[in-house]
């Protein structure tokens, strides 16, 4: 049975070691995972039930430090072989993505010549401002040790958002050299 983006980021924050929601919770909040997936801490609850109902997770309960019961959830073999799956399958195929703001730069000769260069230009400096936050971010994971493989995460938007920067540049030339 196939699962979800949101099931398999679950899954693979499981396969790291046995957690109980609180620290997956975590977890999404110290990696900014809400960025790149849809677990909220509700999702995470109402995934972890889907996921065990299918034995793709399972539990056991444990008493915390503070003397209370808490479900803790490891990764079953069929829940690693479900991730696995569905790690090749996000891999088999670039992934089209619809950006928003292309309705404005489709229709962006209903504006002045101007005010469409001045737009782009505070649009390309919003994009560099984005990059200065990857990077910033590129740095703490680095200092943390982080893995190359969660560290791509901040790397591949930076990439994109300079190709970005270089098609700001491109279209703003385009319009300036226009009749």
């Amino acid at each position: 049975m196939s699962i979800s983006v949101a099931e398999a980021a679950l899954l693979g924050l499981l396969s790291e070691g046995a957690k109980h929601p609180y620290q997956i919770e975590k977890d999404v909040q110290f990696r900014d995972m809400r960025y790149w997936t849809e677990l909220s801490m509700s999702a995470i609850y109402k995934l972890l039930s889907k996921l065990e109902f299918m034995n793709y997770v399972e539990s056991q309960t444990e008493l915390s430090a503070e003397n209370r019961a808490r479900k803790v959830y490891q990764l079953t073999p069929d829940g690693e072989e479900a991730f696995k799956e569905k790690l090749r399958e996000l891999l088999s195929e670039a992934e089209h993505v619809r950006w928003q703001v292309d309705v404005a730069f489709y229709n962006l000769d209903m504006l002045e010549r101007e005010e469409q260069i001045s737009l782009l230009k505070a649009y390309r400096q919003k994009v560099e401002q984005h990059i200065a936050g990857y990077r910033d971010l590129e740095a703490f994971m680095t200092g943390e040790g982080c893995r190359i493989y969660p560290l791509s995460i901040a790397l591949r938007p930076i990439f994109m958002m300079e190709g970005e920067l270089r098609w700001v540049d491109d279209f703003i030339r385009r319009i300036e050299a226009q009749d």
